[in-house]
C-alpha cells in the first residue's frame, strides 16, 4: 500500500508487481484481482478500494473544442486545480492544460473519494466555463456545449455540457508507472509542438520537477527515486 507524507513531497513505495490492468476504465470487472473496484454503468467504475493510491486522470471538452488557449477558461482550470489542493483534501502531484483537454496525477487524503474529487471538479469548471461564455456572447462555443448535451441527455440539468464524460483514472501502483505518467503529462506540449520543452509550457508542473521552480496550481512532488 502507498504511504501518504504531509509535506509537499511524496515518495512512492517500493517497486510493486501486479498482474492487474492498471488502466480502470478498461477493466474487467470479472477479472478484479483484488482492486475491489465495482461497475456502475457501461465503461464506468467506481473505486471502491481501501488501497490507497494516486491516479492519473484525463478531462477532455467536448467536441475537442479548442477551448483553453483563452486565458479566462483556462484561469478556470487552473484556479480549480489548486482549489482541489487547498479545500478538496487532494494533492496535485502533476498538471497538463492543453487546448482541449487537461491531464493531471492525483492523490486524495485517505478517506476522499476520487470519484468524488473528479465529479466536484468538472461540475464547478462546467458552470464557471459556461457562465464565462455566456458573459462574452460566446455564441459558437455555447452552441457546441449545448448541442452536446442535447446528443448526450445527460441527468444533469443544465443547458451546457463542458466535459466529455468520465475521467478514465488509472491508479498508479508503481514508481515506474507514475515516472510514465508525469512524463507523458510534461511532453504533451513537445508532443503538440506548442513548446521546444516540457519546462518551456508554463500551464504544467514541469518546471516544478525539472527546475525545482513553483507553479500555478502548486505542484506536490512525487520522488519517484
Amino acid at each position: 500500500m502507498f504511504k501518504r507524507h504531509a509535506s509537499r513531497h511524496c515518495r512512492l513505495p517500493p517497486v510493486q508487481q501486479y498482474n492487474c490492468w492498471t488502466n480502470l476504465h478498461l477493466f474487467n470487472p470479472q477479472l478484479h484481482c483484488g482492486l475491489g473496484i465495482k461497475a456502475t454503468m457501461t465503461n464506468s467504475y467506481r473505486v471502491l478500494s481501501s488501497q490507497h493510491y494516486a491516479y492519473f486522470v484525463t478531462w477532455t471538452v467536448v467536441d475537442w473544442l479548442y477551448l483553453f488557449d483563452k486565458v479566462p477558461y483556462r484561469q478556470i482550470i487552473l484556479d480549480s486545480l489548486e482549489y482541489l489542493r487547498t479545500h478538496k483534501h487532494t494533492q496535485v502531484n502533476a498538471f497538463v492544460v492543453m487546448s482541449t483537454h487537461v491531464h493531471a496525477v492525483l492523490w486524495p487524503e485517505i478517506g476522499i473519494n476520487l470519484s468524488d474529487v473528479a465529479r466536484d471538479f468538472k461540475r464547478f469548471t462546467s458552470r464557471q466555463i459556461s457562465r464565462e461564455a455566456i458573459r462574452q456572447n460566446a455564441s459558437e462555443i455555447l452552441s457546441v456545449f449545448e448541442k452536446a448535451r442535447n446528443e448526450n441527455r445527460a441527468q444533469d440539468t443544465s443547458t451546457y455540457q463542458v466535459w466529455q464524460e468520465g475521467s478514465h483514472p488509472e491508479a498508479i501502483f508503481t514508481e515506474k508507472f507514475a515516472k510514465q505518467k508525469i512524463d507523458y503529462i510534461h511532453q504533451n506540449p513537445v508532443t503538440a509542438g506548442l513548446a521546444a520543452t516540457a519546462d518551456q509550457w508554463p500551464y504544467s508542473s514541469a518546471r516544478a520537477y525539472l527546475l525545482g521552480k513553483e507553479t500555478y496550481p502548486h505542484t506536490d512532488l512525487l520522488i519517484t527515486g
